[in-house]
């Protein structure tokens, strides 16, 4: 059975959506959970629709509970010593979050959300896709990993401004061309990068 975020990439006109989820979201040292929603934003997930919570709602909630909500956890510990099976909806934390939402995961330069399960999903439909040859998912991961080099230069102190925007016009001329998947052998990144090791 396929899941939301296959769903989403198998449909050409939804493709672009999907590729732009696999940057934010991608590597995962980049998801962070959602601390508040913005004005306006929707609070469900952005591919399956899954309601989602925030964890400064949350730690209010606790914060503003914290007699019932420490009577509570005594007895639910005791069910849990004892074997006995405690029901998702009185577990404190879903409480907290309201018993039909998880919590909500975003990344940085994106204003989308996700549930947990939907962030597993996007990195087995890549880790997949790129084991099976996925052009497309290929070329997505390529380009992130330029765009990661690309910034490093950029960032770097011990580059100066004509040498950035020498980096800035090998990056247009990479990004225009698909089929450039590295630029090893572009003389002025070597000399560059070796500028950099040089300036620690």
């Amino acid at each position: 059975m396929k899941t939301k975020v296959q769903e989403l990439y198998d449909n050409p006109k939804s493709r672009g959506f999907v590729n732009h989820l696999i940057k934010s979201y991608l590597p995962s040292s980049k998801i962070q959970k959602v601390w508040n929603f913005e004005k306006g934003q929707k609070e469900a997930c952005n591919v399956c629709g899954q309601k989602l919570g925030a964890i400064g709602p949350m730690m209010k909630y606790l914060d503003e509970n914290k007699a019932d909500l420490m009577k509570s956890f005594t007895l639910q510990l005791r069910k849990e010593v004892n074997g006995e099976e405690v029901k998702r909806e009185d577990n404190i934390y879903v409480k907290a979050l309201g018993k039909d939402k998880v919590l909500g995961m975003t990344a940085e330069k994106t204003d989308t959300c996700l549930c947990h399960q939907c962030c597993v999903d996007l990195l087995e439909l890549t880790q997949n896709g790129l084991l099976m040859g996925d052009k497309n998912l290929t070329y997505q991961i390529n380009q992130m990993q330029r765009d990661q080099i690309f910034d490093r230069f950029d960032e770097s102190p011990a580059i100066d401004d004509e040498d950035k925007a020498k980096v800035k016009e090998i990056k247009k001329k990479v990004n225009k061309d698909r089929k450039i998947t590295t630029f090893g052998d572009l003389q002025a990144l070597q000399d560059l990068k070796q500028k950099m090791e040089e300036n620690n």
